[in-house]
């Protein structure tokens, strides 16, 4: 057992003894197992030791997920994977401290953590209601002929996930997979498999989901590599990086051609114009692009304000900005938290030091590092940036917001908002339902928050267009992920 010590309580959490396979932890299969050690990135003290998976764990995982699929899973109706997924809502219902404590460990703040797991409970349960309710359609187009479609799930899924929303991104895979009859291998970031791993445990404790249907195989690019590559797994589903998401596409197509879903960057734009109600943007502001740190592919990160409310917004946000409180994520008196190891905090902080250096940007609050232990970065804006900055035009994935300079028509910010390779969120505060309706026609991305942002609910399909990649987590468009369409006709 190793304990977390938290503002809500002081939890005990299972050692995981290595890649979870067949309902159980068991040892890799590797000659020489690779481990790794997960430290706190707000006190940089050791939470865990893991043992990582090898390609001849991703082997057996595919095997026995095959044997899954050809025996007791495939039996299962739709009524009965219902109840499963309700089963492990309900598991993590019951484990709500425990899994937000893993989750705060990891850096992010205590009270934004248990919002993630409250998500992905609610994840498990909308698509609980859709794995009975998987139809095709008839058609009666030839005398003599019936013609209809069956929905057939894909098979064998590896899906892979970042570190930044590790329980919530793993359930917006796992749960509409499960809906559907595949049979999952996960595998988590390595800079955040424990809650993954708790939810294979659970999953095993708390449902009757055979054994070899799920599997967490945490690890690196060796494990997501032999995922990719085999030939056993038909179907890849990826979050994270836009270059990583490329390899993935390779692997896929010389491999045996899996389908594959990308949720990859985002350089997103927000848009406020000088009639929307400034207190409740620059609110929604702060959260688009400062909520976990900035570790978020929809951050809101390119502010562009229309030409006569910049000085007020920038005061208003400057103020909101001062008031955080950063500290250890585990004590919920603190409400900002810490990049999720060194290696993302040195990339941020290179990010700021080189806007310093460019000459394309003011800096209006933050810019440092906070304090002398952790990996703790202040919230940072930048104001008057240039639209060629590299601040401008590429993923920091941290606490840095960048003020465009101001714009003055809706056609001049719409070619500006757009001008990005990557296609993901957006934002547009208005009180003119007029401008906001075109916006959301115009600007090219997959989600469009208008007078609010960075709500993800369940029935919504999330996903990007462009260089953010394609195909859809949530929503009823996911089933269409995970399940094959097969067209049938019979001579009457």
């Amino acid at each position: 057992m190793f304990t977390l010590n938290t503002s809500k309580g002081s939890v005990s959490i299972s050692r995981f003894a290595g890649p979870f396979i067949n309902n159980k932890f068991q040892p890799s299969l590797a000659a020489l197992p690779a481990t790794r050690k997960l430290l706190n990135p707000c006190t940089e003290a050791l939470i865990e030791t893991v043992q990582e998976a090898s390609p001849e764990d991703v082997d057996l995982a595919v095997k026995s997920a095959q044997s899954a699929l050809q025996g007791p899973w495939k039996s299962y109706s739709g009524k009965r994977r219902r109840n499963v997924l309700l089963a492990i809502a309900t598991a993590l219902e019951q484990n709500m401290l425990k899994l937000t404590a893993l989750e705060a460990a990891c850096g992010k703040p205590l009270e934004e953590a248990k919002y993630d797991i409250d998500e992905a409970i609610e994840c498990f349960r909308y698509f609980a209601g859709h794995a009975d309710k998987l139809h095709g359609q008839n058609y009666q187009t030839e005398d003599g002929f019936k013609s209809f479609t069956v929905r057939k799930p894909v098979g064998v899924c590896g899906l892979i996930t970042s570190f930044n929303y590790p329980l919530v991104l793993a359930a917006w895979k796992i749960a509409p997979a499960l809906a559907c009859g595949n049979a999952v291998i996960l595998k988590p970031a390595p800079q955040t498999p424990l809650s993954s791993l708790m939810l294979g445990e659970l999953i095993a404790k708390h449902t009757d989901l055979p054994a070899g249907v799920f599997s967490v195989l945490p690890g690196g690019e060796a494990v997501g590599s032999a995922i990719v590559s085999h030939k056993g797994i038909r179907k890849c589903s990826f979050t994270g990086s836009g270059n990583v998401g490329r390899k993935v596409m390779s692997g896929a197509a010389t491999s045996n051609l899996k389908s594959v879903t990308l949720e990859l960057g985002g350089k997103s734009p927000l848009i406020v114009f000088a009639d929307a109600d400034l207190d409740q943007a620059v609110e929604d502001v702060f959260g688009a692009i400062f909520s976990n740190m900035g570790q978020n592919c929809c951050a809101g990160s390119r502010l562009f304000l229309e030409a006569g409310i910049e000085s007020d917004f920038l005061r208003k946000l400057k103020a909101r900005v001062l008031k955080v409180k950063i500290g250890d994520s585990l004590d919920g008196a603190y409400d900002f938290g810490a990049m999720v190891d060194r290696a993302q905090f040195d990339r941020v902080m290179a990010f700021i030091e080189n806007a310093k250096k460019e000459g394309k940007a003011e800096l209006l609050v933050g810019g440092q590092r906070y304090g002398d232990k952790g990996c703790f970065i202040e919230p940072t804006v930048f104001y008057n940036v240039d639209d060629e900055a590299t601040l401008a035009k590429e993923e920091i994935f941290g606490p840095v917001l960048s003020v465009m300079k101001p714009f003055t028509s809706m056609e001049e910010v719409l070619r500006r908002a757009n001008a990005t390779p990557y296609g993901l969120a957006s934002g547009v505060w208005t009180r003119d339902l007029g401008k906001a309706e075109h916006l959301v026609q115009e600007l090219e991305t997959g989600v469009t928050w208008v007078n609010c942002y960075n709500l993800c609910s369940s029935h919504l399909p999330f996903g990007g267009v462009k260089e953010s990649g394609f195909g859809k987590d949530l929503g009823a468009e996911a089933l269409n992920e995970y399940t094959t369409v097969k067209a049938v006709t019979i001579r009457a």
